[in-house]
């Protein structure tokens, strides 16, 4: 018979005891948790600040980070002797997008992740594509 339960434990991570301890704090302070009818009344409308000012009318859309980034990245392959651009987030008709790419870079060699929903070009090209895709309202 083993009695496990005996054991001693190791203590909990910090980033747990503080974790703990914060939402601890936040739930017991009866003071701040409901505002008075003053603060409400007193209160401006909060305003989205992200959405856009025009909605993309394209088949496809590219999301943007949690950091309200475009995603799209800069890869060094080989040693670094290949350089690569990375889209990411990519929903719609991906191959819309690839092709209005392609008429854009037209001397850039462009592949298509439909799996993963990405687009590659070869080539260092970050800057440019990042322009192309906010022209486009993204």
């Amino acid at each position: 018979m083993s009695l496990q339960f005996l054991r001693p434990m190791a203590l909990p991570r910090p980033t747990t005891l503080r974790y703990f301890l914060g939402v601890a704090r936040l739930s017991t302070n009866p003071a701040s948790s409901s505002p008075t009818k003053e603060a409400i009344s007193i209160s401006t409308p909060i305003l989205s600040q992200t959405a856009p000012a025009t909605a993309p009318d394209q088949p496809y859309y590219v999301s943007r980070t949690p950091s309200k980034q475009l995603p799209v990245y800069s890869l060094s392959k080989a040693g670094g002797n290949l350089k690569q651009t990375k889209i990411r987030k990519i929903e719609g008709d991906i191959m819309k997008l690839k092709e209005q790419l392609e008429e854009a870079f037209f001397n850039k060699e462009i592949r298509v992740n439909q799996l993963a929903k990405h687009i590659i070009i070869k080539g260092e090209c970050k800057l440019e594509v990042k322009q192309f895709l906010k022209e486009r309202h993204f």
